[in-house]
């Protein structure tokens, strides 16, 4: 069963301490908010846990893995990543680009986009074709 363990990560950026002594156990079949007000460290935990910054102690444990040295492209073919809040998509895509690229690390053999994204998210299917940087206009 795979298990994402964040434990006891400090971050700093320079000499400011972002993260001190964060520990976060994510389960299989569960579902781990990280919440909080501006600025107690969610984003700089994402960011630790995918690799985007290094942390300066403590480990992160994926899968039995600890890839507390492991750069972020060797984390994203584990299947973490971490898309930061706002509209953030590949605008010279189309929407059906965009969706795929969610699935392209999978390791199972079929990639397609899941007709339930449709059932949530219907206005999708007529969008496909649009380039993502003007899916909404």
């Amino acid at each position: 069963m795979t298990t994402l363990s964040i434990r006891q990560i400090d971050l700093h950026y320079g000499a400011a301490q972002a993260l001190r002594s964060i520990s976060v156990e994510c389960r299989p079949n569960r579902i781990t908010a990280v919440l909080g007000r501006n600025g107690v460290g969610k984003s700089s935990t994402l960011r630790a846990v995918t690799g985007i910054n290094n942390v300066s102690a403590g480990e992160i444990v994926f899968d039995n893995e600890v890839l507390r040295k492991a750069p972020p492209y060797r984390r994203a073919r584990l299947g973490l990543g971490y898309v930061p809040q706002g509209r953030e998509i590949f605008p010279l895509l189309t929407v059906k680009e965009n969706l795929e690229t969610g699935y392209a690390g999978l390791k199972r053999p079929d990639k397609s986009i899941p007709p339930f994204i449709f059932d949530l998210f219907p206005v999708l299917r007529t969008m496909l074709g649009r380039r993502g940087g003007r899916a909404w206009s």
